[in-house]
């Protein structure tokens, strides 16, 4: 094959992925890797190194163009990073398509090594995990729940054996050689087969799980809620006397419903403590509110203390605003909202775009709710990292909150994004999410990752819902990414028996 029709695969790759994470076009991930790793089967280690970076860069460049209202500075270091990861590929399937031998290895071999990445990108200070093949599959539930005994990198293991499969399977009539010997093809044919009806199995699954549980009355205790989505801009928060936080009222005696127990605001509603907010009339409207109407209320908040540490922080309060419990960001966004080792990282300072430095918390710091339950909090970037909400999860929370403000990145499909992993969330921990946001999207979402209901986007809006506190952990939030560790130990045993083969092979 020549290496302009290798390039023409990898655009095409990388166009089909970025296809994919839009909702109605998901079914495309099941074949968006085949063109890639067609390519890369009878391809150089200079040309898998090129040619996995243009597929990276394109299809990253393809999920994250959202990024741009916000920032071209910080768009083009973003595209740059993720696509090392496809590097990364490319020289590591260079070497298992072109010296190992048995397909099956080289299947398992090459997910696993694909999940291996998409793990480290949801960990560490610098963990970005936008574009993560299993996110692709939101909107299919039943597929989906597999999530809650693998995390989402099981879908994304299905999703990249699949395309593995089929592109062996195309491979071996592409680059046919004349001795090539019938049963390679039928081993080929076989690995497609097993890893279509391994598909197959979760899809049905995920099915029956699911129908099963549709029509099943919630487990736990019920709380009723009023989601206030305030769409504000930035320098609406430093206001010292508006109304533009306050929300219309309900009807002519009450602001919110009458049944309404808990009102949710934004993240970074307000700046400092409570007690000390310059908006007085926000802060006088909230505690006549609260004490009239009997209300809790949980807001975000930007905290500082004497030495300047600034907080972003999520905190509860009673009817008589006395503060219940607080929760501090533990993961901000590096770049955006602090930068990390500015000594070693000194180099990046010119993607800082922080208006000030978040202080990363140490703990995770659960919220008792009253005679309900406990809440773990996601604060913005938080939702994204798979480790924050299933710590919170295993360590007594029984519902999930996500306090976001994205309203820098006004009505693109960033908020959509965020709503996506706080779905991915409520699956692989079996828990209700309440996902509240400035400009949109807010939702509740339960256990299973329906959306009960929503709001707009850019609008001003309260929403009402009920919302379940339960203690039934899924298997994931217990034991997290331990049976693809089990497989990847397995495939790893696999190599190891078949370098002894080769090694006995070539000394006989």
């Amino acid at each position: 094959m020549k290496l302009y029709s290798k390039l023409l695969l990898a655009i095409l790759s990388s166009f089909l992925l970025s296809l994919s994470f839009i909702d109605n076009l998901a079914f495309l991930a099941w074949i968006s890797l085949v063109p890639y790793f067609i390519v890369l089967e009878k391809s150089s280690l200079k040309q898998s190194t090129g040619l996995s970076w243009v597929t990276g860069i394109g299809f990253f460049a393809g999920i994250t163009y959202w990024f741009t209202t916000y920032s071209w500075a910080f768009w083009f270091p973003i595209i740059g990073f993720l696509s090392i990861y496809f590097i990364f590929y490319g020289i590591t399937f260079y070497y298992i398509f072109s010296k190992i031998r048995w397909v099956y290895l080289k299947i398992s071999l090459a997910g696993c090594l694909w999940v291996a990445g998409e793990l480290l990108r949801h960990r560490t200070f610098l963990a970005f995990p936008w574009g993560v093949l299993g996110y692709s599959q939101h909107n299919y539930l039943s597929v989906m729940q597999i999530s809650g005994f693998t995390g989402v990198l099981g879908v994304s293991m299905l999703i990249v054996l699949f395309n593995l499969a089929l592109s062996q399977l195309i491979c071996f009539f592409i680059y046919k050689e004349k001795n090539t010997v019938r049963h390679i093809v039928m081993n080929r044919l076989a690995a497609f087969i097993c890893i279509f009806f391994i598909s197959a199995a979760n899809l049905l699954f995920g099915f029956i799980a699911f129908e099963k549980e549709k029509n099943r009355p919630p487990d736990g205790q019920k709380l009723n809620i009023a989601m206030v989505q305030t769409n504000i801009t930035f320098d609406d928060k430093y206001e010292k006397d508006t109304a533009v936080l306050i929300p219309e009222k309900y009807n002519s005696e009450l602001y919110f419903k009458k049944s309404t127990e808990l009102v949710v605001f934004p993240e970074s509603i307000i700046w400092g403590l409570i007690t000390r907010e310059e908006n007085k009339s926000f802060y006088n409207w909230l505690k006549d509110t609260a004490k009239k109407e009997k209300l809790h209320i949980i807001m975000g908040q930007i905290i500082w203390d004497e030495s300047l540490n600034y907080h972003n922080v999520a905190a509860l309060y009673n009817e008589d605003m006395e503060m219940l419990g607080i929760h501090r960001k533990i993961h901000p966004l590096p770049c955006a909202e602090y930068m990390p080792y500015p000594e070693v990282l000194w180099f990046l300072k010119f993607m800082n775009i922080a208006k000030l430095n978040i202080t990363p918390s140490k703990g995770f710091s659960l919220i008792n709710y009253p005679l309900k339950g406990s809440i773990g909090t996601n604060i913005c970037f938080e939702s994204t990292i798979q480790l924050i909400s299933r710590t919170f999860r295993k360590n007594g929370a029984n519902i999930l909150f996500t306090f976001t403000d994205d309203a820098g990145f006004k009505d693109s499909i960033a908020s959509w994004h965020h709503l996506v992993f706080s779905r991915v969330r409520a699956v692989e921990n079996n828990s209700y999410m309440v996902h509240i946001g400035n400009n949109g999207i807010s939702a509740i979402i339960d256990n299973h990752g329906r959306i009960i209901d929503r709001t707009g986007l850019v609008t001003k809006e309260v929403l009402y819902g009920d919302v379940y506190f339960n203690d039934n952990k899924s298997f994931y939030t217990i034991f997290g990414e331990l049976l693809l560790y089990i497989y990847g130990g397995i495939t790893f045993l696999l190599l190891m028996i078949y370098l002894i083969y080769v090694m006995r092979s070539d000394f006989i």
